[in-house]
């Protein structure tokens, strides 16, 4: 049975500068990273770890100066998690596309749920989703109401490690 809970004060942390620059970032441990675009990056980390994030990442990305930015957008997104066998079915309950599949390794993707724009890091058992910070109400909502066909139910965030990725982080594509 799929369950949900939000991860309140996850870090998220976006760095915008050259495909070089970016490919050249090391993932700093206790993150999940995914690829927006070329020019685009985005920084998971658990809550409480904005800021170290943002030191660790302007300072890997100074060499480049005004060509590369980097920006805490902790305030601005929600992050919820969908947990447990089941929570595909609730996904597709709101939204109109298929998820990737995972093989076990965790995808990154972006497109909308619940009627809004979406970023996920899909794994097996576990979608984790992205949205503005505007719309987290709607978005628990919708994700709850979906959630009666499989009965889903909500949660409170684990107090260890709610984005599920231990210190070491998880690189995603």
């Amino acid at each position: 049975m799929p369950e949900l809970f939000e991860v309140k004060g996850a870090a998220k942390v976006r760095c915008f500068g050259q495909k070089s620059a970016l490919d050249g970032l090391t993932q700093p441990a206790g993150t999940l990273v995914g690829r927006i675009t070329d020019d685009e990056v985005i920084f998971v980390g658990q809550p409480g770890t904005a800021a170290a994030l943002v030191e660790d990442l302007q300072g890997q990305l100074a060499g480049e100066g005004n060509a590369a930015l980097v920006i805490d957008h902790t305030d601005g997104w929600s992050f919820f998690s969908l947990v447990g066998e089941g929570c595909e079915e609730v996904f597709a309950r709101e939204a109109n596309w298929k998820l990737p599949i995972s093989d076990g390794a965790p995808v990154f993707t972006v497109g909308r749920v619940c009627h809004v724009a979406g970023k996920l890091f899909v794994r097996p058992n576990r979608i984790d989703i992205m949205t503005g910070a505007e719309v987290h109400l709607h978005v628990r909502e919708a994700l709850n109401h979906a959630g009666l066909k499989v009965n889903m139910h909500e949660i409170e965030a684990p107090a260890v490690d709610p984005i599920g990725i231990g210190t070491e982080g998880v690189t995603v594509s």
